[in-house]
């Protein structure tokens, strides 16, 4: 009995799937276009176009150069920042290794005649004040001698410091001044030779050129778009989902893509869906959909179908609600 009844509840079952697939709508679809990671190559400055290494359609590496504008004024730039540096550590390793041997020489020579000076200014205003104490000479004399007397005492230790000097060296701040001028040329260098690098614009990717306007002697403004990439790898499908989809489609989720001429669909994942809705795309404007808004959505197709040409139109199919039904009766089938 039990045999039977079990039978029975298989027979009740397999009726049922039939019932839901025979029931059940055709599974929605949404039609979207093949697309592939765009990359826009700019001009870094406004220079004269020296060369073109490719064409429109053409297939590019990653790292190839594709664009070369002329690097005249760059190099110049450089060649002066590069002067600079040389400049700087020159004057840091003056602060380094201190004083020459020959100046030290030359300032003890200095406070030599300094101390020279110093004692005959001495002499001559004690002869000097000797005379003024007999009336022989005047007060003006007088003051004279002790002038240049005084004088000559401020050269002795003007020679004395000037000596002192040299023999300690450069200070310690002066040092770090030196040093940081170091590295403000160094850095000044980097940014000249970054400069010159982004001269030769170069493919970030392996892909295919899709945009060209330029030729070789078109003078570019900062910022114009010289060239447009297409990445060869990784291509996705982009749909717009409509609003009453999006509680049963989620990233992650498994669809089918739909090719025309091509029997069986092709595996796509759902890998994401744009939080903000835009209007309903011109392609969909029907009645069920003309007042929707719609969610602009990215399927990953799978591995093995990665040839597919950039903005082939096709179509994804939405059967996620129904095979979740399918999927739970099935396992209810398979329970004891």
């Amino acid at each position: 009995m039990s045999v039977n009844f079990k039978i029975l509840t298989h027979v009740n079952v397999g009726c049922v799937i039939l019932l839901l697939v025979g029931c059940t709508e055709a599974p929605p679809r949404v039609l979207g276009t093949v697309e592939r990671d765009r990359l826009t190559l700019t001009a870094p400055v406004g220079e004269l176009i020296t060369q073109v290494n490719v064409v429109e359609g053409q297939q590019v590496k990653a790292g190839e150069v594709l664009i070369q504008l002329d690097t005249t004024s760059a190099n110049a730039r450089l060649a002066l920042r590069q002067a600079e540096l040389e400049q700087a550590k020159a004057k840091l390793s003056e602060a380094v290794t201190g004083a020459r041997l020959e100046d030290i020489e030359r300032a003890k020579a200095v406070l030599d005649g300094a101390n020279a000076s110093v004692k005959e200014a001495q002499r001559a205003f004690e002869r000097t004040n000797r005379l003024f104490a007999t009336k022989v000479l005047s007060q003006a004399d007088l003051d004279t001698a002790r002038a240049a007397r005084d004088t000559s005492f401020a050269k002795q230790v003007e020679a004395q410091q000037s000596l002192r000097l040299l023999e300690n060296g450069t200070r310690s701040e002066q040092l770090e001044q030196a040093k940081a001028a170091v590295a403000a040329a160094r850095a000044s260098v980097a940014i000249e030779q970054k400069a010159l690098a982004d001269l030769s614009l170069v493919a970030a990717r392996d892909a295919v050129v899709d945009t060209l306007p330029w030729r070789v002697g078109d003078r570019i403004a900062a910022g114009t778009q010289l060239i447009g990439l297409l990445a060869s790898e990784d291509p996705y499908v982009r749909v717009y989902l409509p609003a009453t989809w999006l509680d049963r489609v989620k990233a992650g989720d498994s669809v089918n893509i739909l090719v025309d001429g091509r029997e069986i669909p092709i595996a796509g994942t759902v890998r994401n869906i744009r939080s903000q809705p835009a209007y309903t795309p011109f392609y969909a404007l029907n009645e069920r959909d003309r007042a929707r808004l719609m969610y602009l959505t990215d399927i990953t197709i799978s591995a093995t179908d990665q040839n597919l040409p950039t903005g082939m139109a096709l179509e994804v199919e939405l059967d996620v609600l129904q095979l979740d039904v399918l999927q739970g009766v099935q396992q209810k089938v398979e329970q004891p």
